[in-house]
């Protein structure tokens, strides 16, 4: 039962997500954006995921660690008023909710 688990979840990150599908995600609070701005990262099943012309596709594991640590400094600026609030994101990895 592990192996299918596994299994079907390496057929989503390897195939590119329809766009309304990633949107459905991000409205039941199952997917995070980095931030409100346009072309933000999503974060879902442990990966971020950018927007490319086939949908949205899965980074590998090297450059979800390098977003990891984006997100961490864009909720630290976030925090400190820097994008023009005084409270973390709430859409932001690890400020009020748990990455998915």
């Amino acid at each position: 039962m592990h192996s299918l688990r596994d299994s079907a979840q390496q057929r989503v990150l390897t195939a590119p997500m329809p766009t309304p599908a990633m949107d459905q995600l991000l409205a039941e609070g199952k997917a995070d954006a980095m931030g409100p701005f346009e072309g933000s990262p999503i974060r879902y099943m442990n990966r971020w995921w950018r927007q490319s012309e086939q949908g949205w596709v899965a980074l590998d594991e090297s450059a979800t660690s390098q977003l990891d640590q984006q997100a961490e400094r864009y909720q630290a600026a976030v925090a400190t008023g820097l994008h023009g609030q005084g409270t973390p994101d709430s859409n932001v990895p690890g400020a009020g909710a748990s990455p998915r």
